[in-house]
């Protein structure tokens, strides 16, 4: 497998790997690669001390005559056509630098690297120097894109590497070359990009929602809408229209206690907004919880929320 340039041969994986967010049915952040693996029934992953365990050696034998690598290796068994994935999650090992890990091993059975090239495994001292670094510049290239595509972050106005750190899960320097990708300049955005975006749409959604700040994801992206200016006097009862506030003329549902445009009671029983937030969800231009009446904050929907609470 050659290609004549890096350019080229990124333009590929960059496909590969927006593929594979399509094929995976990944649409929420941060990505879970075990899931990805139970997907695969001749993918299986382990960790050094289990299979340390299992033939009965050390550690360190694992890392210093399989693995022959300090993070992690990725097998083919060529007549089973099964692939194991060996992860070292020792102390020493951030979260961070253990999920990155795991993708790039992916993306080496992704991409092809071990069957295109006939290889049981991706070792550098048994490979030509020109391949092996291929091979591995490839697998971190899809590992980014896979795991903070530039694109996604775009879409998400990310203002710095520590939100894609919180974001994503990957490690700090991982997240500031994802940030500076993201941030360079683009002529057009790719159709694989485009279509990554849309699948990501409910990640992405803007809503208003009632909880503290220091609560969300990132604090730091929730705004506050400002509050609709109210009518001198409210509307007389022959001129409203059925769910909307008398007071500003701002739309609301037929379960409101307060308008969540001007702030203002609906029912008489409802006079001041409660001290703690119900946790409520809305329409981004909401100013107010309509439940509870107290100011609500603009933010992304998986910022706040898990996607199985959507």
């Amino acid at each position: 497998m050659h290609f004549p340039n890096s350019s080229d041969r990124a333009l590929r994986v960059f496909g590969y790997a927006h593929q594979f967010l399509r094929e995976h049915n990944i649409h929420w952040l941060p990505i879970n690669p075990e899931d990805i693996i139970d997907m695969h029934s001749n993918w299986t992953l382990k960790y050094v001390h289990q299979l340390a365990d299992e033939i009965k050696v050390t550690e360190r034998h694992v890392l210093d005559h399989i693995m022959r690598s300090q993070d992690g290796l990725s097998m083919y068994d060529v007549k089973a056509n099964k692939y194991d994935i060996l992860i070292n999650a020792a102390d020493d090992k951030s979260p961070g630098r253990i999920l990155w890990t795991k993708l790039h091993e992916i993306g080496h059975i992704y991409l092809g690297h071990l069957q295109d090239n006939h290889l049981t495994q991706i070792v550098e001292d048994e490979l030509p120097q020109e391949l092996y670094d291929q091979m591995e510049f490839e697998a971190d290239m899809f590992a980014g894109e896979v795991l903070a595509s530039k694109w996604l972050m775009r879409s998400l106005d990310i203002y710095d590497e520590k939100a894609i750190t919180t974001i994503c899960g990957i490690s700090d320097t991982a997240a500031h070359n994802r940030y500076i990708k993201a941030t360079e300049d683009y002529d057009f955005v790719p159709a694989n990009a485009i279509l990554t975006q849309a699948r990501f749409s409910e990640y992405c959604k803007e809503i208003t929602v009632c909880m503290n700040k220091d609560d969300m994801l990132i604090a730091e992206l929730a705004v506050q809408n400002p509050p609709r200016a109210k009518y001198v006097k409210p509307k007389a009862k022959f001129l409203r229209r059925s769910g909307e506030c008398p007071y500003c003329g701002g739309r609301h549902s037929s379960k409101a206690n307060f308008c969540p445009y001007c702030g203002t009671a609906l029912k008489s029983y409802q006079k001041d907004a409660k001290s703690e937030p119900c946790g409520n969800r809305q329409d981004a231009n909401a100013a107010f919880c309509e439940q509870c009446g107290r100011p609500v904050f603009r933010t992304r929907q998986g910022f706040c929320f898990e996607e199985c609470e959507i």
